[in-house]
């Protein structure tokens, strides 16, 4: 059954039918969906939104309820032993970001002393760091601040990374090591 209904804000619709499949097609704001079995709840789905579906494999429901804090127009189908997709486009703007550019590679030194390990990069937009060192980890602080081996983030000897692809500081990240000199700390920035 397709259905399309007005729901006002704080109101509690009640449908009374068999079906072992609901999808909501169409909804501005979240809703919430409760099943019953003979008068038993048997499932609930908080706060879901447009193109919410749920398929029920070992029983199915003889009622269902939809409530909603906002008041809006809602659609939504239920069915016993079928199921239905609906695939709808995206609204809205859509940003498709170029994620290519120049890539730096370095060898860093990090010392048992807290220094400026890499610059500040307001268009920073990767970072990897890589410990080859075989004997000393180190620890670093991205947020522009000395680091301290109780306090930073560590990167184990033999391979230890670190890698920030989505959200990167754009501030100087410091580091400080476990052995006087470690020489053999890869640092790749775009």
């Amino acid at each position: 059954m397709l259905i399309t209904t007005q729901i006002s804000a704080g109101a509690r619709l009640e449908f009374y039918e068999p079906g072992d499949f609901f999808r909501l097609l169409d909804a501005s704001f979240p809703v919430t969906i409760t099943y019953y079995k003979n008068g038993q709840e048997i499932a609930l789905a908080e706060g879901v939104g447009e193109g919410y579906a749920e398929k029920f494999d070992r029983q199915e429901f003889d009622r269902y309820t939809i409530t909603s804090v906002n008041a809006q127009t809602i659609q939504f189908a239920a069915r016993l032993g079928n199921q239905i997709n609906y695939d709808a486009p995206p609204t809205g703007d859509v940003n498709i970001l170029n994620k290519r550019g120049a890539m730096t590679q370095n060898v860093k030194t990090v010392t048992n002393t807290s220094a400026q390990m890499i610059a500040a990069n307001p268009a920073r937009s990767y970072l990897l760091i890589q410990n080859n060192s075989t004997t000393g980890d180190i620890y670093i602080n991205v947020a522009g601040a000395a680091a301290t081996v109780a306090g930073g983030v560590r990167i184990a000897a033999n391979g230890g990374s670190y890698e920030l692809q989505d959200f990167n500081p754009t501030g100087a990240i410091f580091a400080i090591g476990t052995i006087a000199s470690n020489a053999n700390v890869i640092v790749l920035e775009g």
